[in-house]
């Protein structure tokens, strides 16, 4: 077999192979991590670093695309955040119309299984839409002696109301342009080696389903998807949702049970214990006092300030990065002294279908604070970004930091409920000069 010979990026944070890969960034790390050789065939670490094919911590799984080309895809040993890990693959073969495609990309993720999705050619006579094909790889445990694997998905054989409405005027005919997005699918490991990936779909205000939404859901080694129409999404104030719902950023699993689907004011909450009768709910997130200087002075929001994780294997737990004033008042400011500042705030819910749920406060962190911290000395004082909670230990999250004065960037972790950093990592980036500028 081939060893792979191309790096597909995890993302910004990754927690080992159990997080959720929000992030489809390629960013550089300076230490930590092999990367695979080139087209040349030079390595892209200096020298010393170790031979990725000659490393014992390869997990490598082969399978054919739907176009008969082979696709090799691996992993090696994972490094601990806050560094990022790759992926590595190689697809081989002859492509119709000498077209490659695009690389893989990191659909979502639980435990050692991660959904990908790669864009491909079709032969001259198909439809000149993009058309995909889904796989699931599985990094293989040692304990239950699975070794790895690699799995192409069916197409999904049931369309989504958006994709029927495309289908009447004949836009859509071919189920290989039927695409799962990160924003709304999630994976979900069940025991041993049992996994599900369901894609939701909430219905629109307008939609006489209103307060519903349709789910497609494939079982691992099934050949056929299964669509569960129009589940009701009970809320905690009565039979009807509080208004028209946003559609979800990302979908998160929590234990062998949970899906979370998580939109801008809240998230549904999906109970797969029984896969024939799945069940909805939505729950609203912590949410700080509006504050109309927030948008002052010509200052955008923070970028990406708000995260979500699982807490175990049933509850949650969020994190919210809120710019504060010299003052104490919540919202940016643009004076010399609250150019930067911040508090970082955590909560944790349990989670449950049938009874009341509320979200705990744990705790606060003030940036003054982060900045006093051992370790802390020559990463930018400025605001954080993107909080990814860890799985391990939901008290640690991981952040980025990106100072648009110096074009650098760090990637930190640190324990909330401690107030200590455990690790920092300065990372390469290439930026956009003129979108920095109007950020800071």
């Amino acid at each position: 077999m081939k060893l792979p010979t191309k790096q597909l990026p995890l993302g910004g944070f990754v927690d080992g192979l159990n997080g959720v890969f929000r992030y489809q960034r390629s960013i550089g790390i300076r230490r930590s991590i092999y990367l695979a050789p080139d087209r040349g065939g030079r390595p892209t670490e200096p020298s010393d670093s170790p031979a990725p094919a000659k490393d014992p911590r390869w997990t490598v799984a082969e399978c054919r695309t739907s176009t008969g080309r082979s696709l090799c895809v691996s992993s090696a040993g994972l490094s601990a955040p806050p560094a990022s890990s790759f992926l590595y693959y190689n697809c081989t073969g002859t492509a119709p119309d000498g077209k490659d495609g695009d690389a893989p990309k990191i659909i979502a993720a639980h435990g050692d299984s991660i959904l990908l999705r790669m864009m491909r050619p079709r032969e001259a006579s198909s439809s000149f839409m993009a058309t995909f094909d889904h796989f699931v790889y599985r990094a293989g445990a040692a304990a239950a002696a699975r070794p790895p694997s690699l799995s192409l998905l069916p197409p999904r054989n049931i369309p989504t109301r958006h994709e029927e409405a495309h289908e009447e005027g004949g836009a859509l005919r071919d189920r290989y342009n039927r695409v799962l997005l990160p924003e709304d699918t999630g994976v979900l490991r069940r025991g041993g080696d049992e996994l599900l990936v369901m894609q939701i779909e909430l219905m629109p205000e307008y939609s006489e389903r209103h307060g519903t939404a349709d789910l497609c859901v494939l079982q691992l080694g099934s050949s056929v998807w299964e669509q569960k129409r129009s589940v009701p999404i009970v809320h905690e104030e009565g039979d009807e949702l509080p208004g028209p719902l946003s559609a979800p950023d990302m979908a998160i699993p929590v234990g062998d049970r949970f899906l979370c689907c998580v939109c801008y004011e809240g998230f549904i909450l999906c109970d797969m214990a029984e896969e024939a009768s799945p069940k909805l709910r939505y729950i609203r997130l912590p949410s700080s006092p509006y504050d109309p200087d927030y948008y002052t002075d010509g200052l955008l929001p923070l970028p990406n300030p708000r995260s979500m994780g699982a807490a175990g294997d049933g509850a949650v737990r969020f994190v919210a990065i809120e710019p504060r004033c010299c003052c104490g008042g919540l919202g940016r400011s643009s004076c010399p002294r609250s150019r930067f500042a911040f508090t970082v705030t955590t909560w944790t819910m349990t989670l449950t279908m049938d009874k009341p749920v509320t979200w705990v406060k744990d705790g606060v962190m003030d940036c003054e604070e982060l900045w006093a911290l051992p370790g802390y000395d020559g990463i930018p004082r400025v605001h954080l970004q993107e909080p990814l909670v860890s799985l391990d230990n939901p008290d640690v999250v991981c952040f980025k930091v990106v100072s648009n004065a110096d074009w650098k960037e760090w990637m930190i972790q640190v324990d909330t409920r401690r107030k200590a950093l455990l690790a920092a990592v300065q990372c390469s980036t290439k930026r956009n000069k003129h979108l920095a500028a109007r950020l800071q």
